[in-house]
């Protein structure tokens, strides 16, 4: 096993290269057996052959996959990162992410962010220019218990359908800042694939909405927005009560969420819902994208 970076570095180089339709069963392969904890956010299989997907090989076997994408807003995310145990983080960095911005650059995005999962990244990201973004509490409910709630916004909660998709984005994009938005076709596909997609709904408008997805363990409840005029009138409590039930009556136990660190009024949400913290804290690092 190759232990160190000058023996990396001097005998086996990173070739770096885009990643292709025929390497996606050499990316599951390494998926698992990479020992260091990884980001997957996107549908990875359907991004084979972009050009800010990036395999590292070692005598051509793959060791590291990279792939970032923007979405909507001026940041791109990054959606697959996993290496293997054996090769340094700064080597992989420094092989990988100069191949990464001029693409992302005519994608139109400004800003790269990562979520260092297992907290491996954080100082290889630090020396090369990332600044920490924000840090999530992922929280976990295992309990089948549901608040007593007060009256809230007289709003009607239903299915989300397609033709919500262009109405939930632009509520979207006033619910967040530009990091976190999704767009109409990020939207679409979660509609299509989720375990429960529900929408809050006042007089025709739609003032809200929930998702939820299927999880190894369970579900993981992946968006709460609130269009900012009906925030803080128990629209949120209500969805999350709804996809809660919902979930209960699929057969779901365990339920997680993720939260940012600063974000005060969504943790007392969660916390009055029997939420309770599951794990470290979860730095989200950035840096701009050079010119």
């Amino acid at each position: 096993m190759m232990e160190s970076s000058s023996l990396i570095s001097d005998f086996c180089p990173l070739e770096v290269r885009r990643a292709v339709p025929a390497d996606e069963e050499a990316i599951r392969r390494l998926l698992i057996r990479s020992r260091r904890p990884y980001v997957c956010s996107w549908w990875w299989e359907e991004a084979l052959g972009a050009e800010t997907f990036l395999l590292a090989l070692v005598e051509g076997h793959p060791v590291g996959a990279l792939l970032a994408l923007r979405d909507a807003g001026p940041t791109a995310w990054v959606r697959l990162g996993a290496l293997t145990s054996e090769i340094p983080t700064g080597l992989w960095l420094d092989a990988t992410l100069p191949h990464l911005w001029a693409p992302l650059g005519v994608q139109g995005a400004r800003m790269l962010a990562w979520t260092d999962v297992g907290s491996w990244l954080g100082e290889p990201l630090r020396v090369r220019g990332f600044q920490p973004l924000t840090r999530l509490i992922n929280l976990v409910k295992r309990d089948f218990s549901l608040p007593v709630l007060p009256p809230g916004f007289p709003c009607s909660i239903r299915p989300g359908e397609a033709k919500d998709v262009p109405e939930l984005a632009c509520l979207d994009h006033e619910a967040f800042p530009p990091p976190w938005w999704f767009s109409a076709t990020t939207l679409e596909r979660i509609l299509q694939e989720t375990a429960c997609f529900l929408v809050a709904e006042w007089e025709g408008i739609l003032i809200g909405y929930i998702e939820a997805r299927w999880a190894e363990w369970g579900a993981h409840i992946g968006r709460l927005a609130v269009a900012p005029p009906f925030q803080g009138q128990k629209v949120g409590a209500q969805l999350l009560a709804v996809v809660l039930s919902r979930l209960w009556e699929m057969g779901v136990r365990d339920i997680t969420l993720n939260t940012q660190e600063d974000n005060i009024p969504s943790q007392r949400l969660y916390q009055k819902f029997g939420f309770l913290p599951a794990g470290q804290r979860i730095v989200v690092w950035s840096r701009s994208i050079p010119e």
